[in-house]
């Protein structure tokens, strides 16, 4: 289908949107028939999309005649990422989830969608000037200042070095401005790099062995998000020796792997929040918008939650019992 005959379909489906509107109490969209949805996550090989997946496979198979599709490219590309947006479309996909590898990007991808009268929202990584009904996230500049200030309750002093993922990624340049803003109160503070890991977990690893070596005064390190706790924890033996020497390490994400760090003596403390109430907020979302005509709010923030040793058994404990469902 061309992207003629993709605009020209946005056209008819506004029409029958807005003649439903007139018929149908609360607007909605599609009220029979097999709703279809899709979750665009930036990467499959990021781990840490899949217990978002998880969140909205299991809140679909509550509900009734709903599908769900994951698809995403293989690594981060927007460009990818914005084909899979214009194959769903033609592929008369009802709605969709994405988590944005750039903003500007994939801005007008998502437009088309829209226009094309597919219902878009975003998760974690948004494109606040596209056409999407909403962000379903959390307050990254705010998770950004309270990882920042987990830092100075531990750091007073120092050189501190942040690993990053992908460069521009909207989310991460959020919580990279929020850990910024709360450093900054301690003019003692030195931040000296930043590094990208291109969301790659084994990138992520090499970069902060090597950023250590490299640093022989090194006071804290500041994850925007935990690649590097994906990995085996044994192959960071300079992170291990970094805190157990006195090094801060302050990472967002709670999941497994980020638990076991700090449980482990190789992270100082985390900021936490739920991968798996995003995937099943955007499934009620979507549904309750296509079905319902229900606008939701923008933007849909969950609440954040920091974890140390004062409470990481509690936290490994809601891990064992629900499998990170939580």
């Amino acid at each position: 289908m061309s992207r003629r005959q993709i605009l020209i379909r946005g056209a008819q489906a506004s029409l029958a949107f807005f003649a439903a509107s007139l018929a149908v109490s609360g607007c909605a969209k599609k009220d029979s028939g097999v709703l279809k949805l899709a979750f665009v996550p930036k990467a499959l090989n990021n781990p840490v999309f899949e217990i978002t997946r998880a969140g909205a496979e299991d809140r679909v198979k509550e509900l009734k005649d709903v599908s769900f599709r994951w698809i995403g490219p293989t690594t981060t590309d927007a460009a990818a990422q914005s084909q899979i947006l214009d194959d769903l479309v033609v592929q008369g996909i009802d709605g969709i989830c994405l988590s944005c590898n750039d903003p500007a990007a994939l801005l007008p991808a998502i437009n088309r969608a829209v226009d094309a009268g597919v219902s878009v929202i975003t998760w974690d990584a948004d494109s606040p000037k596209s056409k999407r009904l909403t962000n379903v996230s959390i307050d990254q500049e705010k998770a950004g200042f309270k990882a920042g200030e987990l830092l100075l309750e531990r750091l007073h002093a120092g050189k501190v070095a942040i690993l990053t993922g992908t460069p521009g990624a909207l989310n991460l340049e959020q919580r990279r401005a929020g850990f910024l803003k709360a450093v900054q109160q301690n003019p003692k503070i030195e931040i000296i790099a930043t590094d990208p890991c291109n969301d790659d977990v084994q990138r992520a690893v090499e970069i902060v062995e090597q950023r250590i070596n490299a640093t022989s005064d090194l006071k804290g390190y500041y994850f925007v998000g935990m690649w590097p706790f994906f990995a085996d924890l044994k192959t960071l033996p300079q992170l291990k020796a970094f805190v157990l020497n006195g090094g801060t390490c302050v990472s967002l994400d709670a999941l497994s792997g980020a638990l076991n760090a700090v449980e482990n003596g190789y992270c100082s403390a985390l900021v936490g929040y739920s991968w798996y109430g995003f995937g099943r907020t955007a499934v009620d979302v979507l549904v309750n918008h296509i079905r319902k005509g229900v606008t939701p709010p923008d933007p849909l923030n969950t609440e954040l939650y920091s974890v140390d040793a004062s409470n990481i058994a509690e936290y490994q404990q809601r891990q064992r019992e629900t499998g990170g469902r939580f």
